[in-house]
């Protein structure tokens, strides 16, 4: 039996509904944009949960990425999938999310319509389940805005990265 394809819903640069298109053929042309939601998982000293790919990722295998992320499901919400992800990368359901921002990430190959949620949690992290996370790890925000070796993150969390930052600069903190 073959597995579904995945399909998104994509939008055009002016966020107009054109329809549904494979996640394979979204990830190669940026001119159709699909949503995409962020979670920002921090624990209770205020450091940043990131979440290490999996060797077996298509796109940066092995990187350190943003706490929970990926794509929403045609009708799902933004809130809605903020939820699901989080249950199926790290394994828990948050009682406490809540939005930040929204922006739109446009990549060589792709284009994101992204919204940022955050929420405290200090575990336990089951990812064992998700053949997406390999590992989490905490950092400082001091030690992530000054860090200088980027290497080993994924441009998706650079660019989350680079909104925290604006957002946190603009409103004093997050809290």
């Amino acid at each position: 039996m073959s597995q579904a394809k995945e399909l998104l819903e994509i939008y055009d640069a002016y966020g107009n509904y054109l329809g549904l298109l494979e996640r394979s053929e979204c990830h190669k042309n940026p001119e159709f944009a699909h949503k995409a939601v962020h979670v920002l998982v921090f624990n209770a000293k205020f450091e940043l949960i990131l979440q290490k790919r999996s060797n077996k990722k298509e796109l940066f295998p092995n990187h350190w990425d943003t706490s929970v992320g990926g794509h929403l499901m045609p009708g799902e919400t933004y809130t809605e999938a903020a939820i699901r992800e989080c249950e199926e990368e790290l394994g828990f359901k948050p009682d406490n999310l809540t939005f930040l921002y929204s922006y739109k990430a446009t990549f060589s190959n792709e284009t994101e319509l992204v919204e940022t949620y955050y929420t405290i949690f200090d575990g336990p992290y089951n990812f064992s389940k998700s053949h997406e996370v390999s590992e989490v790890k905490a950092f400082s925000l001091k030690d992530l805005f000054h860090q200088k070796d980027l290497s080993g993150f994924s441009p998706y969390f650079l660019e989350e990265l680079n909104h925290l930052k604006e957002y946190i600069s603009k409103n004093g903190g997050i809290r």
